[in-house]
């Protein structure tokens, strides 16, 4: 049971403590065919249950006046950022009487955001930050490294001959004046 236990803690992401109450928004990654998008369910946590990497929650939204509930494992590989935007100040572990509430009787008292969350949402843009200023890096490096092979080649050019500007200029008027005499020839 043991090795299980550690199997599963190694299987682990990091991700932001969820209670019932809370508002968040979910982004998921959706494979349709060849092609991946991001797509986001933002609605209230109505339960929490489970523990480790079994753990899952219900989101409840209202959409078209239709109550929308999934429930999503916590640490499930598709999913790729959870934010919590607020929390509520509730007295239930699980809040199921909210699906007999509609309109304003189904809003929640709000609590001010623990300072855990803002910490981890801190952290979190803290390192796409990161990722994107890698990403922007190499892209440099790829740029730099592919104008250094043009140069090269203009070089390689000139040294045969006419410069790569230079033929293309030659082509150019050779095309002009066959134009032109086909046009006299017309006349």
């Amino acid at each position: 049971m043991e090795l299980i236990k550690e199997l599963e803690n190694q299987q682990i992401k990091k991700r932001p403590k969820i209670k019932p109450g809370d508002v968040v928004s979910i982004y998921q990654e959706v494979k349709e065919g060849d092609k991946k998008r991001s797509q986001v369910f933002k609605g209230t946590v109505i339960k929490v249950r489970g523990e480790g990497s079994k753990k899952t929650f219900t989101v409840r939204k209202i959409s078209l006046g239709v109550g929308i509930e999934r429930i999503y494992p916590l640490y499930l590989p598709s999913i790729t950022k959870i934010k919590v935007l607020k929390s509520s100040k509730i007295r239930r572990a699980k809040l199921y009487y909210l699906r007999k509430k509609k309109g304003k009787a189904g809003r929640l008292k709000e609590k001010g955001v623990a300072e855990g969350v803002v910490k981890f949402l801190a952290e979190q843009e803290k390192e796409e930050a990161l990722r994107q200023a890698q990403g922007k890096e190499a892209e440099k490096e790829k740029a730099k490294d592919e104008s250094k092979e043009d140069k090269k080649e203009e070089k390689a050019k000139e040294k045969e001959g006419l410069p790569a500007e230079a033929e293309a200029k030659a082509g150019e008027k050779a095309q002009a004046k066959q134009k032109t005499e086909s046009s006299q020839d017309k006349s």
